[in-house]
């Protein structure tokens, strides 16, 4: 789970945490999105990308992007 994953979402900077999460999920094979034995993996992926995106966001707002 590396940055290039977030940067392959397609989203905006601006887009919201639920579409972060939407775009993250659609990533995932369908198998591994009902898996409850995945729960937690999937969980800290989610929270990954939602990080990455908290720092784009950041980064934006400090150049006034």
């Amino acid at each position: 789970m590396t940055y290039g994953t977030y940067l392959r979402l397609e989203i905006t900077v601006h887009a919201s945490w639920q579409t972060v999460v939407r775009a993250a999920a659609r990533k995932l094979k369908p198998e591994a999105r009902r898996d409850r034995a995945k729960r937690d993996i999937r969980h800290r992926f989610y929270r990954q990308m939602l990080d990455y995106h908290r720092e784009a966001q950041a980064i934006v707002s400090y150049w006034r992007l």
